[in-house]
């Protein structure tokens, strides 16, 4: 398995994803694209340090940052356009993709508000309309809705339902990956339809959906 986090000095980069360990889980699910012209956009993009990672692990990418507060200082590199706005705002989504990947994003990475409302608007804004067949959304930090001084979150108690914040959208997620039970009501009853998703890998702190290939199509 090649590690591209591995190649990279990554103490050149302000970002959280280097100490949190975040790459580890990336690097599992991007090695196939590290070469590849891909188009990344990522919502909340702080300094603009987890931008100039994308562009060094991905050297034939293109990379597009939003933020509600980009940075004062823009990284001043190639293939990296950064815009201001709220990942719930899908007019503005949907011009960062007209620009920068009118085709549809390979990899969509949401490091933003962290809470369910904005982040559901956003992931199906992006997921129906910009989001590559085969391509990948992963959803950082899912973990707040677990946090009781979060905006949205609740503390885990024993033997209660737990849907507060990110932890119920991404149980709203599962739901989708299982369609083709949740639309039937027993093994040999007809199904309405089959998940959008190919996958869901689930890990700590992330969520990464992969899209469904059309039929016919090869990743």
């Amino acid at each position: 398995m090649r590690r591209r986090s591995e190649e990279l000095d990554l103490g050149r980069y302000d970002t959280d994803k280097v100490p949190n360990g975040y790459l580890r889980t990336y690097d599992r699910v991007f090695e196939e694209l590290i070469d590849r012209p891909v188009k990344l956009l990522e919502l909340g993009v702080r300094s603009g340090g987890s931008l100039l990672l994308w562009r060094d692990y991905f050297p034939n990418g293109t990379i597009a940052g939003l933020d509600v507060e980009p940075p004062a200082s823009e990284p001043t590199a190639d293939r990296i356009r950064i815009y201001q706005g709220r990942q719930e705002d899908t007019s503005v989504l949907s011009k960062i993709a007209a620009e920068v990947a009118p085709d549809g994003f390979d990899i969509v990475i949401d490091d933003a508000s962290h809470i369910a409302a904005p982040t559901r608007t956003g992931f199906w804004h992006l997921f129906d309309n910009h989001l590559k067949p085969g391509g990948l959304f992963a959803i950082e930090d899912w973990g707040t809705g677990y946090w009781e001084r979060w905006p949205d979150g609740r503390a885990w108690r024993a033997g209660e339902p737990h849907h507060a914040g990110m932890v119920g959208f991404i149980k709203e997620l599962i739901d989708e990956q299982g369609a083709h039970d949740l639309t039937r009501g027993w093994y040999d009853e007809p199904l309405q339809r089959i998940s959008r998703f190919d996958s869901i890998l689930l890990v700590s702190s992330i969520a990464i959906v992969t899209r469904k290939l059309e039929a016919g199509q090869r990743a």
